[in-house]
Protein backbone atom coordinates (compact mmCIF):
# COMPACT_ATOMS: atom_id res chain seq x y z
CA UNK A 1 0.00 0.00 0.00
CA UNK A 2 1.32 3.05 -1.51
CA UNK A 3 1.34 6.04 1.83
CA UNK A 4 0.37 9.37 1.20
CA UNK A 5 3.04 12.43 2.74
CA UNK A 6 0.97 14.84 4.66
CA UNK A 7 3.01 17.35 2.41
CA UNK A 8 1.24 15.91 -0.73
CA UNK A 9 -2.06 16.69 0.96
CA UNK A 10 -1.27 20.16 2.11
CA UNK A 11 -0.19 20.85 -2.03
CA UNK A 12 -3.55 19.55 -3.36
CA UNK A 13 -5.32 21.64 -1.17
CA UNK A 14 -2.82 24.32 -1.95
CA UNK A 15 -3.59 23.80 -5.66
CA UNK A 16 -7.54 23.38 -4.99
CA UNK A 17 -8.08 26.25 -3.57
CA UNK A 18 -5.80 28.15 -6.56
CA UNK A 19 -8.20 26.25 -9.23
CA UNK A 20 -11.68 27.57 -7.51
CA UNK A 21 -10.11 31.17 -6.65
CA UNK A 22 -9.43 31.76 -10.68
CA UNK A 23 -12.61 29.69 -11.46
CA UNK A 24 -14.45 32.53 -8.68
CA UNK A 25 -12.94 35.42 -10.93
CA UNK A 26 -14.16 34.02 -14.14
CA UNK A 27 -17.47 33.72 -12.54
CA UNK A 28 -17.94 37.17 -11.20
CA UNK A 29 -16.29 38.58 -14.25
CA UNK A 30 -19.34 37.22 -16.55
CA UNK A 31 -21.81 37.73 -13.73
CA UNK A 32 -20.83 41.10 -13.63
CA UNK A 33 -20.93 41.66 -17.53
CA UNK A 34 -24.48 40.03 -17.18
CA UNK A 35 -24.14 37.51 -19.54
CA UNK A 36 -24.63 34.56 -17.05
CA UNK A 37 -27.33 35.77 -15.49
CA UNK A 38 -29.12 36.25 -18.88
CA UNK A 39 -28.29 32.37 -19.85
CA UNK A 40 -29.33 31.18 -16.13
CA UNK A 41 -32.47 33.52 -16.05
CA UNK A 42 -34.03 32.81 -19.20
CA UNK A 43 -34.19 36.82 -19.30
CA UNK A 44 -32.74 39.83 -20.91
CA UNK A 45 -30.09 41.57 -18.24
CA UNK A 46 -28.82 44.98 -18.81
CA UNK A 47 -26.37 47.56 -17.20
CA UNK A 48 -27.98 51.02 -16.22
CA UNK A 49 -25.01 53.60 -15.89
CA UNK A 50 -23.47 55.47 -13.02
CA UNK A 51 -24.65 59.43 -13.57
CA UNK A 52 -28.05 58.26 -14.28
CA UNK A 53 -30.68 60.94 -13.56
CA UNK A 54 -33.95 59.68 -11.80
CA UNK A 55 -36.66 61.94 -11.74
CA UNK A 56 -38.74 60.96 -8.48
CA UNK A 57 -42.17 62.48 -6.93
CA UNK A 58 -42.01 62.54 -3.09
CA UNK A 59 -44.70 60.62 -1.07
CA UNK A 60 -44.25 61.30 2.21
CA UNK A 61 -43.18 64.49 3.95
CA UNK A 62 -39.62 65.27 6.01
CA UNK A 63 -38.23 68.35 7.61
CA UNK A 64 -35.26 69.31 9.29
CA UNK A 65 -37.68 70.07 12.53
CA UNK A 66 -39.49 66.81 12.82
CA UNK A 67 -37.46 64.03 10.86
CA UNK A 68 -34.67 61.92 12.55
CA UNK A 69 -31.73 60.16 11.03
CA UNK A 70 -32.96 56.99 9.42
CA UNK A 71 -36.81 58.02 8.77
CA UNK A 72 -37.60 56.16 5.85
CA UNK A 73 -38.33 58.32 2.57
CA UNK A 74 -40.66 56.88 -0.04
CA UNK A 75 -40.86 58.10 -3.78
CA UNK A 76 -41.83 57.05 -7.52
CA UNK A 77 -39.23 57.30 -10.41
CA UNK A 78 -41.39 59.27 -12.52
CA UNK A 79 -39.96 58.37 -16.25
CA UNK A 80 -39.41 54.89 -17.77
CA UNK A 81 -35.19 54.64 -17.45
CA UNK A 82 -34.59 53.26 -21.17
CA UNK A 83 -31.26 51.39 -21.90
CA UNK A 84 -31.47 51.31 -25.84
CA UNK A 85 -34.71 49.92 -26.81
CA UNK A 86 -34.71 48.33 -23.62
CA UNK A 87 -37.07 49.51 -20.66
CA UNK A 88 -34.50 48.77 -17.29
CA UNK A 89 -37.15 50.61 -14.94
CA UNK A 90 -40.81 51.37 -15.78
CA UNK A 91 -42.32 54.51 -14.45
CA UNK A 92 -44.24 54.55 -11.21
CA UNK A 93 -41.30 51.96 -9.68
CA UNK A 94 -40.80 52.66 -6.64
CA UNK A 95 -37.57 54.47 -4.93
CA UNK A 96 -37.03 53.93 -1.18
CA UNK A 97 -34.31 55.91 0.86
CA UNK A 98 -33.83 57.46 4.13
CA UNK A 99 -33.09 60.80 6.24
CA UNK A 100 -29.44 60.31 5.88
CA UNK A 101 -28.54 63.25 8.30
CA UNK A 102 -30.80 65.55 9.36
CA UNK A 103 -30.47 69.11 12.09
CA UNK A 104 -32.97 71.27 13.18
CA UNK A 105 -32.51 75.39 12.90
CA UNK A 106 -31.58 76.69 16.13
CA UNK A 107 -31.94 80.05 17.43
CA UNK A 108 -28.86 80.62 19.28
CA UNK A 109 -25.70 80.26 17.83
CA UNK A 110 -26.38 83.05 15.73
CA UNK A 111 -29.93 81.39 14.62
CA UNK A 112 -28.44 78.18 11.86
CA UNK A 113 -30.41 77.12 10.03
CA UNK A 114 -31.69 73.76 9.40
CA UNK A 115 -30.25 70.94 7.39
CA UNK A 116 -31.66 68.07 6.01
CA UNK A 117 -30.41 65.57 3.33
CA UNK A 118 -31.69 62.31 2.05
CA UNK A 119 -30.36 59.19 0.12
CA UNK A 120 -31.66 56.34 -1.69
CA UNK A 121 -30.58 52.91 -1.64
CA UNK A 122 -33.33 50.51 -3.18
CA UNK A 123 -35.55 50.49 -6.41
CA UNK A 124 -38.79 48.05 -6.44
CA UNK A 125 -40.76 47.58 -9.82
CA UNK A 126 -44.30 47.56 -9.80
CA UNK A 127 -43.66 43.70 -11.04
CA UNK A 128 -41.93 43.04 -7.37
CA UNK A 129 -38.22 43.32 -8.43
CA UNK A 130 -36.12 44.73 -5.87
CA UNK A 131 -32.80 46.12 -6.96
CA UNK A 132 -30.10 47.84 -4.35
CA UNK A 133 -28.84 51.35 -5.80
CA UNK A 134 -26.60 53.78 -4.51
CA UNK A 135 -27.41 57.41 -5.41
CA UNK A 136 -26.50 60.87 -5.05
CA UNK A 137 -27.32 62.81 -1.28
CA UNK A 138 -30.31 65.43 -1.42
CA UNK A 139 -29.79 68.20 0.44
CA UNK A 140 -31.18 71.18 1.73
CA UNK A 141 -30.05 73.81 4.04
CA UNK A 142 -32.15 76.61 5.90
CA UNK A 143 -31.59 80.07 5.55
CA UNK A 144 -29.56 81.32 8.69
CA UNK A 145 -30.86 84.75 11.14
CA UNK A 146 -27.68 85.27 12.25
CA UNK A 147 -26.91 88.70 10.06
CA UNK A 148 -29.98 90.50 11.31
CA UNK A 149 -29.10 89.53 14.99
CA UNK A 150 -25.25 90.97 14.67
CA UNK A 151 -26.73 94.40 12.76
CA UNK A 152 -29.88 94.68 15.17
CA UNK A 153 -26.87 94.65 18.07
CA UNK A 154 -24.41 96.88 16.32
CA UNK A 155 -26.82 99.51 16.06
CA UNK A 156 -28.48 99.53 19.08
CA UNK A 157 -25.20 98.61 21.78
CA UNK A 158 -25.73 101.66 24.22
CA UNK A 159 -25.92 100.86 27.58
CA UNK A 160 -25.62 98.27 30.01
CA UNK A 161 -28.96 99.66 31.68
CA UNK A 162 -30.95 98.69 28.37
CA UNK A 163 -29.19 95.83 27.93
CA UNK A 164 -30.03 94.11 31.51
CA UNK A 165 -33.98 94.90 29.90
CA UNK A 166 -32.69 92.56 26.84
CA UNK A 167 -31.07 90.10 29.19
CA UNK A 168 -34.44 89.34 30.81
CA UNK A 169 -36.50 89.44 27.61
CA UNK A 170 -34.07 86.71 26.29
CA UNK A 171 -34.33 84.92 29.98
CA UNK A 172 -38.00 84.68 29.45
CA UNK A 173 -37.48 83.14 25.33
CA UNK A 174 -34.85 80.62 26.89
CA UNK A 175 -37.24 78.37 28.90
CA UNK A 176 -39.59 79.88 30.20
CA UNK A 177 -38.90 80.28 34.02
CA UNK A 178 -38.60 83.79 35.30
CA UNK A 179 -36.33 82.98 37.76
CA UNK A 180 -32.76 81.46 36.35
CA UNK A 181 -33.50 82.22 33.30
CA UNK A 182 -34.28 85.97 33.84
CA UNK A 183 -31.18 86.19 35.77
CA UNK A 184 -28.70 84.48 32.88
CA UNK A 185 -30.00 86.10 30.31
CA UNK A 186 -29.23 89.69 32.38
CA UNK A 187 -25.96 89.09 32.78
CA UNK A 188 -26.06 87.92 29.06
CA UNK A 189 -27.62 91.53 27.92
CA UNK A 190 -25.64 93.29 30.43
CA UNK A 191 -22.55 92.47 27.90
CA UNK A 192 -23.58 92.79 24.71
CA UNK A 193 -26.81 95.82 25.12
CA UNK A 194 -29.65 96.14 23.29
CA UNK A 195 -31.05 94.74 20.23
CA UNK A 196 -33.57 95.89 18.36
CA UNK A 197 -34.70 92.09 17.40
CA UNK A 198 -33.73 89.68 20.69
CA UNK A 199 -32.80 86.67 18.49
CA UNK A 200 -33.29 85.91 14.90
CA UNK A 201 -34.06 82.51 14.12
CA UNK A 202 -33.03 80.17 11.37
CA UNK A 203 -35.06 78.74 8.92
CA UNK A 204 -36.23 75.12 9.29
CA UNK A 205 -36.70 73.07 5.65
CA UNK A 206 -38.83 70.42 4.24
CA UNK A 207 -39.43 67.92 1.37
CA UNK A 208 -42.99 67.65 1.32
CA UNK A 209 -45.68 64.77 -0.04
CA UNK A 210 -45.94 65.16 -3.89
CA UNK A 211 -42.62 67.16 -4.14
CA UNK A 212 -40.50 66.82 -7.41
CA UNK A 213 -36.86 66.03 -7.38
CA UNK A 214 -33.91 64.46 -8.97
CA UNK A 215 -31.03 62.52 -8.40
CA UNK A 216 -28.38 60.41 -9.67
CA UNK A 217 -26.73 56.96 -9.93
CA UNK A 218 -23.36 56.61 -8.09
CA UNK A 219 -22.86 52.95 -9.23
CA UNK A 220 -23.98 51.46 -12.03
CA UNK A 221 -26.93 48.93 -11.72
CA UNK A 222 -28.01 45.65 -13.32
CA UNK A 223 -31.42 45.04 -13.93
CA UNK A 224 -33.62 42.73 -15.60
CA UNK A 225 -34.90 44.07 -19.10
CA UNK A 226 -38.79 44.55 -20.05
CA UNK A 227 -40.21 44.38 -22.64
CA UNK A 228 -40.93 47.46 -24.85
Amino acid sequence: MTEIKPQSNKLTIVLLGVIAFLLGALLLTQVNSGALLSKLSGQKVITIPNGTKLNLTLQNSVSSLTSRRGDVVNAIISNSILIGEDIAVPSGSSIIGEVASVTPAERFKAGKGGFLSVKFNLIQTPNGKRYPVNTTVYTLVGESGGSRLAKGVAKTAIGAGVGAALGTAVGAIAGGRPGRGAWSGAAIGGGLGAASAIVSKGKDVGLYSGTALSVTLEQPVQVVALKN
